[in-house]
């Protein structure tokens, strides 16, 4: 064999490991994706430091979870163990921020029933909340409220935990809300969201939080390229806007495709902590 041919020969079996070598990436890229990526439940804590955070405030623990979209992916199963996830953490405020049943989805009054039943047996010290996404409809909210949650879509709750207040918003008639309570606003408020590219209408009440959904911040969460899946401004799980700190909760379900990457179904469990700075 000749000095040429041989290195032919080692050139060709080059190229071939390596085009092996990316096949076998792809493959593992797709399986991680479709059949892990979407499994299981994190949890991820966030410490929430402010000096408008007193003592009465101080370890108070708020619960967000996000993006469901039951039927696309998500089953009765999946629901159970959601509910399990968030009982353990022991919240005292619990927030769902929209997208509860996938659109794609035609659900019946059986499962319906099932999902009020389940969302009924979360527990929270002072209350647990909901705002709506694009994808939930009449029956989504009549499932939260079967559920005993309280229904912040343009309304303003205020929380009392001893001598002080939590403001909890879904963003309506705010210019009222803070004409009427000038001389008692809460101590801390928080703006709930279900589209976090809607926090640039709210900029000028100066949340000191805000917290949203909608984007899964990517579903496929690429380092570097994940800005590519995600549509809107905000791309980033926390950010500061102004003086707001907003975060954005990768979701529970699946839109579009059935696949996560590098992005598992996540819970947020914020800890409100008194600074002085």
């Amino acid at each position: 064999m000749s000095e040429k041919t041989e290195n032919t020969s080692v050139k060709t079996v080059r190229k071939l490991k390596f085009k092996f070598k990316v096949i076998l990436f792809l493959a593992f890229v797709v399986i991680y994706s479709f059949f892990i990526g979407t499994k299981g439940i994190f949890i991820i804590d966030y410490p929430v430091k402010d000096k408008n955070i007193n003592n009465d405030l101080n370890g108070v623990k708020i619960l967000q979870f996000s993006d469901i979209h039951y039927g696309y992916g998500k089953n009765k199963s999946d629901i159970k163990k959601i509910v399990k996830k968030i009982n353990d953490a022991k919240a005292d405020i619990v927030i769902f921020s929209g997208d509860l049943i996938s659109n794609k989805y035609s659900i019946n009054s059986d499962e319906e029933k099932f999902l009020s039943n389940e969302l009924s047996k979360i527990k929270a010290t002072y209350g647990k909340y909901f705002i709506s996404g694009e994808e939930d409809f009449e029956n989504a909210k009549n499932i939260f409220i079967n559920s005993n949650f309280i229904n912040l879509n343009d309304s303003n709750e205020i929380i009392y935990i001893n001598k002080s207040s939590i403001l909890l918003s879904g963003g309506k008639d705010l210019d009222n809300f803070f004409k009427d309570n000038t001389d008692n606003l809460p101590n801390y408020k928080i703006l709930v969201l279900h589209d976090p590219n809607d926090i640039d209408s709210f900029l000028k009440y100066n949340f000191e939080m805000a917290m949203a959904g909608h984007t899964h911040n990517g579903q496929i969460n690429i380092p570097k390229l994940n800005e590519l899946f995600i549509k809107g401004k905000y791309k980033n799980d926390y950010q500061k806007v102004n003086n707001t700190k907003l975060f954005i909760n990768p979701g529970i379900g699946n839109k579009v495709i059935k696949a996560r990457l590098f992005n598992h179904p996540t819970i947020f469990l914020y800890r409100l902590e008194k600074t002085s700075n």
